[in-house]
């Protein structure tokens, strides 16, 4: 499944297309960043998910648990087969 996330990087908006692989990995690719180019993130990122964490080996903590958080609020209600019906989307 692919979902997009919209994550902030260095004060900048940053979209990027995820695929989610299993329940615990996704692959992410940059598809815009609305900031300086020579400042952008990093255009693909390997992310699995350690305890309640997210992290990857080539990115900084922040910027995995960031992406990885947004992936999970997008991604969990379609993988479990339901909508959201208020209260927090993360439950």
């Amino acid at each position: 499944m692919e979902v997009t996330a919209a994550v902030l990087y260095g004060g900048h908006l940053a979209h990027y297309d995820v695929e989610v692989q299993n329940g615990r990995e996704c692959f992410a690719q940059l598809s815009s960043f609305n900031g300086n180019p020579s400042q952008q993130p990093p255009q693909a990122i390997k992310l699995r998910k350690e305890g309640r964490h997210w992290v990857s080996n080539d990115v900084d903590n922040r910027l995995s648990d960031d992406l990885g958080y947004a992936v999970e609020l997008k991604a969990k209600p379609i993988l479990e087969g339901r909508r959201r019906e208020g209260g927090h989307p993360a439950e």
